[in-house]
């Protein structure tokens, strides 16, 4: 097991032991980043990314890694990790925590332990090029390692004659839409996601060769898939259940890859949601997502189209492919889940075409997402050049994608300038909503005489101001004739007194007319 010691060591230069453990030599669990709200194991170090070191002493565990917090207020953060019994690791404000992360992999649990087979027993945890070279000797062909997501996570060497699905995914770091298409459509992926069978595929997009693809599975869990191909020859008779037994073997090592994967992405999530709700260094935020600090950002927002509850496994599984996507198509950007929507700050280099952005999202809400049953929607903020304007990019890319979630747009992902006139009209409409004394009675008075009579002179009125005004477009909309249009017209006039030659009072029917569907109950005094 592994000690605070070892972490340290990790870290080489780009730390120090300021205070260290009351026990030396005690074995520790393994390294986390510190979460808010959540109990962490009492016996694991806690990395303290974004947060004051004094946050993470009150939290019983073993160990701290906290930033030099600087000459001044170190002294009074090493009485407090003495006073409590808990080390103290100071990091070096110059390193990144992504480094940290990389560099203490190897301090993690014992779980992870390397596999035991004849074939990839010497392969070192973690190394999954290795165990897919090992995989590659075990089933007689070679063969790919991917995550949950079908991301590309490590790949046997090859120097023989290959499809163009094998190269296109090495190339591409994922599986290839056209294969992923092809496995929904065939059941196929189905079966991957749900059971440990394997599936032998004779033919496939691009002319391919025979394929075999199996899960990697802890209990319930998908940790990720393998593939095995034809290469300059057929596979041997038993490569099925040699896939099989690799697919077991790739179990620790995924589980791994999957740990490590969670904790990068809690930590990147803290950075990403601080800076959308503009709180904290926001320079030091963005210096350790990548970001730039004067460059042209812009935010996305992405939710599923159905309001369907989700757990959390599948908003991981769509916040991996929204991160995923970015990279694919060579943008950067820092994505996290905050509630039930998944954000991403983009950083836009100063070549990059204007309408990059617009096209990246569409490309994301086109694919499909593993797990998620149904489809993404979309939206893109207006781009700023400031990071203390992040928030409020964050506030247009949600507004716009509440107007692209009515449906009202014809599109799945749309940029907020294209939909800020339905934006404009949505919170007119909120305001109108809550403030009942802004209703003219003259629309209750027709509420209440379609009510006694039957009549249909709030649908007139709606239809005929939604048309512009036009008697006869709107009596074609109605399909009556214009005169009986007309007749309408003057009973609506008689009942309500409203002068609809006016163009501030139609203006204001209009709205108002709107915010009674809206809030889906009658205006003020209805019954």
């Amino acid at each position: 097991m592994a000690t605070i010691d070892d972490v340290v060591r990790a870290l080489g230069d780009d730390a120090q032991l300021a205070v260290p453990a009351r026990e030396p030599g005690t074995s520790i669990s393994g390294v986390v980043p510190w979460e808010p709200a959540r109990s962490h194991p009492p016996d694991a170090v806690l990395l303290g990314v974004g947060v004051a070191g004094d946050e993470l002493l009150d939290q019983p565990c073993a160990g701290v890694v906290v930033r030099d917090p600087g000459h001044e207020a170190r002294p009074a953060l090493v009485r407090g990790a003495r006073a409590r019994g808990i080390a103290l690791v100071l990091l070096n404000r110059s390193a990144s925590w992504a480094a940290v992360l990389r560099a203490v992999g190897e301090v993690g649990p014992a779980e992870a332990a390397a596999p035991q087979t004849d074939t990839s027993g010497e392969v070192q945890p973690g190394d999954l090029f290795a165990l897919a070279d090992a995989f590659a000797d075990l089933v007689g062909g070679p063969t790919i390692i991917e995550d949950a997501n079908f991301r590309v996570l490590a790949y046997s060497s090859f120097t023989g004659p290959m499809d163009q699905g094998r190269n296109t995914a090495i190339l591409g770091r994922r599986m290839p839409p056209e294969w992923l298409s092809f496995l929904d459509a065939s059941g196929d992926l189905e079966r991957l996601r749900t059971s440990t069978d394997v599936v032998d595929l004779r033919s496939g997009p691009w002319q391919a060769h025979r394929r075999l693809i199996t899960a990697v599975r802890s209990q319930a869990q998908l940790l990720g898939i393998i593939w095995a191909a034809e290469g300059d020859r057929p596979l041997p008779a038993d490569a099925a259940a040699a896939l099989r037994r690799a697919a077991d073997i790739a179990v620790p090592h995924l589980v791994r890859h999957h740990e490590g994967h969670r904790a990068e992405r809690v930590w990147r999530g803290q950075l990403v949601r601080s800076l959308l709700e503009g709180r904290g260094r926001l320079h030091r935020h963005a210096d350790e997502l990548g970001l730039p600090q004067d460059g042209a950002l812009t935010v996305f927002a992405f939710a599923p189209t159905s309001d369907e509850v989700l757990p959390d496994e599948v908003w991981d599984r769509i916040t991996d492919h929204v991160a995923l996507c970015c990279e694919a198509f060579r943008w950067h950007a820092a994505v996290a889940r905050v509630g039930r929507t998944v954000f991403a700050v983009l950083a836009q280099s100063e070549d990059a075409p204007v309408d990059g952005p617009v096209r990246l999202g569409r490309d994301i809400v086109s694919r499909s997402v593993p797990v998620l049953r149904g489809t993404l929607c979309g939206a893109a903020s207006s781009t700023g050049r400031r990071l203390g304007t992040i928030a409020l990019r964050r506030v247009e890319a949600e507004d716009a994608l509440g107007i692209v979630r009515t449906g009202n747009t014809g599109t799945r992902f749309a940029a907020y300038d294209d939909v800020r006139p339905a934006v404009i009209l949505r919170e007119v409409r909120r305001l109108l909503a809550q403030r009942e004394e802004l209703r003219l009675p003259g629309i209750q008075a027709l509420i209440d005489e379609d009510r006694r009579r039957d009549s249909d002179l709030v649908d007139t009125l709606r239809t005929y101001l939604r048309c512009g005004a036009q008697a006869a477009v709107a009596a074609r909309r109605l399909d009556i004739h214009v005169t009986t249009l007309r007749y309408r017209l003057g009973r609506v006039r008689e009942v309500s007194g409203l002068d609809l030659d006016d163009p501030p009072v139609r203006l204001a029917c209009e709205l108002l007319l709107d915010v009674i569907a809206f809030d889906g109950r009658p205006a003020a005094g209805g019954k």
